[in-house]
């Protein structure tokens, strides 16, 4: 089984984390496949059928920043239709002035709830329009890509994201009604999320590999021997003016113009973040135009050689031309990377565990099966015994073995089923949990504090690199995503 697992990497500053923060989504694949490794074992020899994730950490996939997702509607203000006006065209559709003050209220909400400053309103408005504007970008790639999400991966999505909010699927329903969202119009923008996932998975992740000596030079750098000083890392800012495809040369020379006075101004001693929010058309516009510290390699061509050999702070002398229209650049820091320091232990923690499962479908369905479980469960918690109820109930393939999984590591399970193992104390039952194999009870036998071996060191070092490689190679997706769209702004984006 490939587990599907999306978070969020922090950036900005805090009130922007909670702007692109996302809720997990967890979308199953076929319910038949296996659920360990192939190669993988623990203490009690290779397991065989269950909710084990192929490959442990080192199969575990983040989305990005930008990568949309849907959570659970907050109640909105009714608007009037007065103020139902187009503020953003993104190539052949449009965005709303209310769905942008929806969704800004929507944020100020989630910021007051979690006690976090609110940021003023014109530079909340900014942000969240364009992250409106690269949700639809996304969205629109995927419907073109021909990306199909059937009615049980919808299903399922659902789910997780109740499971994540700690409510029942019913219970989220209710709650999307009383936002006063459709149910329907909730599933369709749900399942557009689900196919801006399967593109990422399509254009991003499978193309993403990690080297042998990438994972040498990270567990080097980890252990504190001697390592190579890290790459030089530029962060630039621009100012684009965007040239439409059609743009006739009358246009393109007064958009050229238009450039070059913003360049005067910037040389001039004008704030180059100010310039930049009032005028560019570049997606880090609201952010004053930086793109944030890369590797030179990782700067589009034109941009590298025009900054190469620039002092920080320094703007470049000329209009840099290209197909999207004309930059203007400034040289904003320069630094030298640290390299990469590992985030996992030494220690961890692992934990014995036992399961019976109930595989739902349509000859099952996930309320009957609830309802067998929270029966079987009352029997187990007064006296019986959990491996003879798996032996003679369990559909999974640990059922011969008195449902036994064996000691699991941080990583191995499948979300759902983890998140609910570790709230357990040793010897106590779950209620029934609700994976994409159907439904659970899980007994925690036992705890322990173990060395990771020198082979799960490397899992654990693959994965760390690996998400490092995907959270810049889906920065430099998006980046050409937003650069081949047409967007045009009716408003001004700081209004």
């Amino acid at each position: 089984m490939k587990r599907q697992a999306f978070s969020v990497m922090s950036r900005l500053n805090p009130w922007q984390q909670l702007l692109l923060s996302a809720v997990l989504v967890t979308l199953a694949a076929p319910a038949a496949a296996q659920l360990r490794a192939p190669g993988t074992s623990g203490a009690s020899g290779t397991r065989t059928q269950g909710i084990f994730v192929p490959g442990g950490p080192s199969s575990t996939s983040t989305v990005a920043p930008s990568q949309p997702q849907l959570g659970v509607p907050q109640p909105a203000q009714k608007r009037s239709q007065l103020v139902d006006e187009v503020v953003a065209i993104v190539n052949n559709s449009v965005i709303t002035r209310r769905e942008l003050l929806d969704r800004a209220d929507e944020i100020e909400n989630q910021l007051r709830a979690a006690n976090r400053p609110v940021p003023e309103r014109p530079d909340l408005l900014g942000e969240v329009l364009e992250r409106l504007v690269m949700e639809r970008v996304q969205t629109q790639a995927a419907q073109d890509a021909g990306i199909k999400v059937t009615d049980q991966e919808v299903d399922r999505a659902i789910e997780s994201v109740a499971q994540q909010n700690k409510m029942s699927a019913t219970e989220l329903r209710r709650r999307v009604e009383a936002s006063g969202m459709s149910w329907t119009k909730y599933r369709d923008e749900l399942r557009k999320q689900v196919q801006v996932i399967r593109l990422r998975e399509r254009e991003v992740d499978s193309k993403v590999q990690v080297y042998d000596g990438e994972i040498d030079n990270y567990l080097a750098a980890r252990s504190g021997q001697p390592a190579a000083t890290g790459p030089t890392e530029y962060n630039v800012q621009q100012i684009l003016v965007r040239v439409p495809e059609d743009a006739s040369e009358a246009q393109k020379a007064q958009l050229k113009a238009k450039a070059e006075g913003l360049l005067k101004q910037a040389q001039g001693g004008a704030d180059f973040a100010d310039l930049a929010k009032a005028n560019s058309d570049a997606p880090e516009a609201a952010q004053g135009g930086a793109m944030g510290f890369r590797e030179i390699g990782r700067l589009p061509a034109l941009f590298a050689n025009a900054v190469v050999d620039l002092q920080p702070g320094r703007v470049v002398p000329e209009v840099v031309e290209s197909a999207n229209g004309f930059h203007v650049l400034k040289l904003a820091a320069k630094r030298t990377a640290a390299p990469a320091q590992p985030t996992a232990s030494d220690r961890i923690t692992q934990t014995q565990v036992r399961h019976i499962l109930i595989r739902t479908g349509p000859n099952m369905p996930e309320a009957e099966a609830k309802r067998q479980m929270t029966t079987m469960r009352d029997r187990l918690t007064h006296g019986g015994d959990f491996a003879d109820a798996a032996r003679r109930y369990s559909q999974d393939g640990s059922a011969q073995q008195g449902g036994e999984l064996g000691w699991v590591s941080p990583g191995e399970l499948v979300p759902e089923f983890e998140q609910a193992m570790n709230r357990l104390r040793p010897g106590e039952i779950s209620e029934p949990v609700v994976t994409q194999f159907g439904v659970h009870l899980i007994q925690v036998e036992n705890r322990r504090e173990t060395e990771v071996s020198a082979e799960k060191q490397r899992d654990f070092a693959r994965q760390e690199v690996r998400e490092q490689k995907l959270r810049a190679a889906y920065d430099d997706w998006v980046r050409q995503l937003r650069s081949a769209a047409y967007v045009e702004y009716r408003i001004n984006r700081q209004r």
